[in-house]
């Protein structure tokens, strides 16, 4: 049975999807976040849900629409540890795959030069890693 495969969900079946086009502060359970930044709505922010409820889930976001004055901006709610800066999308599809260690955001970045904590002079193929960057 499909339902028995969300076990970890407290035998739920979740698909919570979300599409912003303002400030959104994400609960644990919009775990699909297409957001979209234009002149109408302006610059917004994606608050993601607390670090340590969120603890082992993977969160999608994707951007549907943003550009250079117009952005979409994935921040945390200042409890994340090693947090290197909010991550800011200027483009459509820009995306981040986030995850919850219960301590920590980890971004997964399809451009990892997007997230200020991390190097990008990797040679290509290569993982790259935050370095240290100054509290924000």
């Amino acid at each position: 049975m499909l339902g028995d495969r969300f076990a970890q969900h407290d035998k739920e079946i979740v698909d919570k999807f979300i599409n912003p086009i303002a400030d959104v502060y994400m609960t644990t359970r919009d775990y699909v976040v297409r957001p979209a930044a234009d002149g109408d709505s302006g610059a917004i922010t994606v608050y993601l849900p607390p670090v340590a409820e969120a603890k082992g889930r993977f969160y999608s976001i994707i951007c549907r629409n943003a550009d250079a004055v117009n952005t979409v901006t994935i921040a945390d709610l200042d409890d994340s540890e090693c947090w290197a800066g909010d991550i800011v999308f200027n483009g459509k599809c820009d995306r981040a795959l986030m995850y919850s260690d219960g301590l920590a955001w980890l971004p997964l970045l399809e451009n990892p030069g997007d997230w200020p904590g991390v190097s990008t002079t990797a040679p290509p193929g290569t993982t790259v890693a935050p370095t240290t960057a100054a509290a924000q």
